[in-house]
């Protein structure tokens, strides 16, 4: 029998270790499909819907693998889910299929581990070394075995004076290699078969390997299974791009001006900082919060632009110049000044690059794009962007083919074309195998979808908004709040809010009030509390129980079409012969509506009503492609059927509800 069946089958062994294990056929489905694909050297697609328990489906085929001799990385989007798999997840499956011996590692980036030469350094404490954080970081250091910080009960100011550098570290050269932080993980990750990681560091981990191919972060790995998969797209886009913010070069000259022992010409990093002032103050007073350049400046404009950069650059190339000289000075007794100058020499080195690649380079297969804060900002006051116009091709050609069998798997995943969008996103390979299965909870009994056809289509006009009020007004009424509002803007979220609080007595919390973490627990132990949400609570928030009773969208999830990464894509499309409009905008709104729908049914007890006030639904043709992609759930236009729900006991009956 295979270890899919013995542990996760009917009367298997997680059934007899973990009370309250339930077989679900979903999940075996799931587990058998990845195992498969890993024995066949492919890439499954799945998508599991809520309560199918896909940690446990990925798990399984992996220590089937790891029993193999295989390596597998299993990498995620947020950190909460690489918690819960190393200190929950892993152990509790190790111990009840009786595979103690395989070593399950978490990776973590270079930053987040204490330097140790850095620590004793004499230039490395100047923020730190009067202040008393810094000395109840001197007190974790002399016992902490892994020098993580997230085992600190609080964020440092100075951290990244005293954190593990790539450029400043000199890795087996440095006096401290052998017990490093940083490098005690990486050598447990080399003994390990199980490595997890994030998005994030795993992309970056490729990007060097791109440019490096003995080189990287990750050890060597056979398989990889990529959790929450909806997010790979934005990830790679970004990693493998460049993000040059206003701060950046500032950071670095102040780190310069406190170096002890080096006589650094003051001038010139002065002048420095003040071309790196000038050119972006430049978007200072531009009103949009996401632009290209050539939308903002005119031709005069631009040519000024370029000409402060290209100065910049120079000054750049001089600095790095006099950085490199003063450590081939520096006497051999000062080493640990030397390593420091040559780590500044490499910074230096890819500032330069990367400001010459966002002014100078042109390439067709990127774009440069700028950005303000949407909040003001002492720090951040603007960021220019160079990023790929798609990741598909890097995928195609670097990633996939060296894999020897890999898994994509999330809630969320497919779109009324399957995979189609995924795969052309992401480059994939022709042969996969696809497994999509539902929820085991039972979304007819449980759940009804309620689409009023007698709004507008949604617009920026204050009537507008004023009925959606009233609609909202009407259904937390019915519901006695015990919900979450989940709107597409700021702007309309904002509007909504100030118009209820004066109209209904039920707790209205708004995000932004307090950290995300805080406003869900805070929802959590208020009676008939509504939350109003955007981007941050479409996805990843588990509510269970009548604490949420009543999820309402405001409308369709379509993506701003006029921001440069959606203008560059839409272009890219049609330049191609496609239409953006099917290929981009339709499935990435599927898939996001379906995330916003997966907030209601956590449990097979939970009951509610999920509200989509875009009639658009039902009045435009590609409305039942989206129809279709949502859970089954019982369907209505009537809000008479709403208030019949959440005032019976059971569902509403089959003859007062469409068929959807």
């Amino acid at each position: 029998m295979s270890l899919v069946r013995s542990a996760l089958g009917p009367g298997g062994a997680l059934s007899q270790f973990l009370p309250g294990f339930t077989y679900r056929r979903e999940q075996v489905q799931v587990a058998e499909a990845i195992s498969e694909a890993f024995q066949s050297q492919l890439i499954c697609l799945a998508e599991a819907g809520t309560g199918v328990g896909k940690t446990m489906s990925y798990l399984v085929p992996a220590i089937e693998q790891i029993r193999e001799g295989k390596t597998v990385v299993i990498s995620t989007h947020t950190l909460n889910l690489q918690g819960q798999l190393i200190r929950k997840d892993i152990p509790l499956l190790r111990e009840a299929v009786g595979e103690p011996s395989f070593e399950a590692v978490l990776v973590k980036g270079m930053g987040n581990y204490l330097c140790k030469f850095l620590l004793q350094s004499e230039g490395g404490l100047p923020l730190l070394d009067r202040d008393e954080t810094f000395r109840r970081i001197q007190v974790w250091a002399a016992d902490t075995e892994t020098g993580d910080i997230a085992e600190l009960p609080f964020y440092p100011r100075g951290w990244s004076e005293i954190a593990c550098d790539s450029d400043i570290c000199h890795r087996q050269d440095c006096h401290f290699y052998d017990s490093c932080h940083y490098f005690n993980m990486r050598r447990s990750a080399d003994r390990a078969r199980l490595i997890i990681t994030n998005h994030a560091l795993f992309f970056s981990d490729l990007a060097i390997r791109v440019a490096e191919p003995r080189a990287g972060i990750l050890p060597p790995y056979d398989l990889v299974v990529f959790d929450e998969a909806h997010h790979l797209e934005e990830v790679a886009l970004k990693v493998f791009g460049i993000e040059f913010s206003n701060y950046r070069i500032p950071s670095f000259l102040n780190r310069l001006r406190r170096l002890r022992g080096a006589a650094l010409a003051p001038g010139l990093i002065d002048s420095v900082d003040r071309f790196s002032s000038e050119l972006f103050s430049r978007l200072e007073p531009i009103r949009k919060q996401e632009f290209f350049l050539t939308d903002v400046f005119d031709d005069q404009e631009m040519k000024q632009l370029y000409s402060e950069g290209s100065q910049l650059c120079i000054l750049l190339q001089e600095l790095h110049t006099q950085i490199v000289g003063l450590a081939r000075d520096t006497l051999d007794e000062n080493e640990g000044l030397r390593e420091r100058l040559d780590g500044y020499a490499r910074t230096c080195s890819r500032l330069q690059s990367e400001l010459n690649l966002l002014l100078f380079e042109e390439n067709e297969d990127w774009f440069v794009w700028g950005q303000k804060p949407s909040q003001p900002n002492r720090v951040i006051r603007g960021t220019l962007y160079r990023t790929p116009m798609h990741v598909a091709d890097i995928m195609a050609e670097k990633f996939w083919p060296r894999l020897k069998g890999g898994a994509l798997v999330s809630a969320t995943l497919s779109n009324s074309g399957g995979f189609s969008y995924v795969r052309s996103r992401l480059g994939l390979p022709e042969e996969v195998v696809p497994v999509v299965v539902g929820s085991p909870f039972n979304f007819r009994e449980q759940s009804l979808l309620y689409v009023p056809g007698h709004l507008p289509f949604p617009s920026s006009a204050p009537e507008y908004a004023a009925e959606v009020t009233q609609e909202i007004a009407r259904l937390l009424t019915f519901s006695k709040g015990r919900a979450f509002l989940l709107f597409t803007s700021y702007r309309m979220l904002d509007a909504v809010h100030s118009a209820l609080l004066s109209q209904l007595s039920f707790p209205l919390l708004r995000q932004g009030e307090m950290p995300n973490a805080a406003l869900l627990e805070e929802f959590r132990k208020t009676p008939n509390a509504c939350l109003f949400g955007t981007s941050s609570f479409w996805e990843g928030v588990d509510v269970q129980g009548e604490a949420l009773s009543c999820v309402v969208i405001d409308k369709l999830p379509f993506s701003v079409p006029d921001t440069p990464v959606a203008r560059a894509r839409i272009a890219a499309v049609e330049a191609a012969g496609g239409n953006a409009f099917n290929e981009l905008s339709v499935p990435e709104a599927q898939i996001r509506l379906k995330q916003g729908f997966g907030r209601l049914i956590r449990t097979g007890t939970d009951r509610g009503v999920v509200a989509i006030l875009d009639s658009r639904l039902i009045k435009k043709s590609y409305g039942r492609s989206f129809l279709q992609v949502l859970p089954p759930a019982r369907f209505t236009r009537s809000p008479d059927d709403v208030r019949r729900f959440f005032a019976s006991v059971g569902a509403p009956t089959a003859a007062s509800v469409e068929s959807k």
